[in-house]
């Protein structure tokens, strides 16, 4: 008897406890989509710098055979600046190094957030478990 007793209220506690790890995994969820669209930023802002500090050394490439003296002028906002060769060759050099820099800067937060990600999908793998994990995510969720 005394044991049909402990079974009940095993199964109430077993349904309370699924509630919440039901509501741990959500919350989970919700930390790893924010993850996801916080790299998917990144990723854009990666390949924005990457773009312009390609930008820069193809214009840097282009205007070293031009002749010293040659008028150049140099984007600012909307309008355009005349500038000597030499001065406009050294702002695509240093605007190249930066982006590389920023994009460097960015891949090393873009992997902090990765290892982030995996911490939290651990996480969400110790709430609901290894079997119901495959059940949702494949067999291959997890590793």
């Amino acid at each position: 008897m005394g044991k049909k007793a402990s079974g009940k209220k095993d199964k109430k506690l077993t349904a309370e406890e699924e509630a919440e790890a039901i509501q741990q995994a959500r919350e989970v969820q919700e930390r790893l989509e924010e993850l996801n669209q916080q790299a998917d930023q990144l990723k854009y802002q990666i390949r924005r710098c990457e773009i312009e500090s390609q930008r820069s050394s193809l214009t840097l490439k282009e205007i070293e055979p031009l002749a010293d003296e040659t008028k150049m002028y140099r984007q600012v906002g909307k309008m355009f600046l005349l500038q000597p060769k030499p001065d406009l060759a050294k702002h695509l050099q240093a605007n190249a190094a930066l982006k590389t820099v920023e994009s460097n800067q960015l891949k090393q937060a873009l992997q902090k957030l990765g290892e982030q990600a995996t911490h939290e999908a651990n996480s969400l793998k110790e709430i609901i478990g290894d079997e119901k994990m495959k059940q949702t995510f494949g067999p291959n969720a997890g590793k």
